[in-house]
Order: structure tokens, then C-alpha cells, then sequence
């Protein structure tokens, strides 16, 4: 589990060589970057967010933020 960081407001998520861009911050999703089920690439979680500080967090990575 991680957050990417933030460079002027957006996030990207999926960034590697041979996609440099990567994949612009879907605002209504969880902010958490998860391997993609059945492959090595990064993505946005894709559960709404609503939960955790800043109510940026689905309710599953809420509570592993809160943990820590």
C-alpha cells in the first residue's frame, strides 16, 4: 500500500518507463496505489472514497491508515 505524492495538486498513479505519464488522479476513488490483480502494475484503488482522514480512503485502507 502506498500514496503517491502529490506534484502541483495531482497525483499519478502507474508510472514506470514505458508508460512515463502514468494515470491521472480519478477524484472520486480511494488515493491508495494497489498492485493490479494478476500483474506487476500500479493503480488507483478502485473503491469510492468517504473514510479516513480527509475522507480520502475507502473503508478497507482506512482502517490501515488508522493503524499506523
Amino acid at each position: 500500500m502506498s500514496i503517491p505524492t502529490e506534484k502541483f495538486g495531482q497525483r499519478v498513479y502507474g508510472k514506470w518507463s514505458g508508460n512515463p505519464q502514468g494515470s491521472k488522479e480519478a477524484k472520486h476513488r480511494c488515493v491508495v496505489e494497489v498492485q493490479a490483480r494478476g500483474t506487476w502494475a500500479a493503480t488507483q484503488c478502485r473503491r469510492l472514497r468517504g473514510k479516513g482522514p480527509n475522507g480520502e480512503y475507502c473503508k478497507q485502507h482506512a482502517k490501515m491508515v488508522l493503524k499506523k
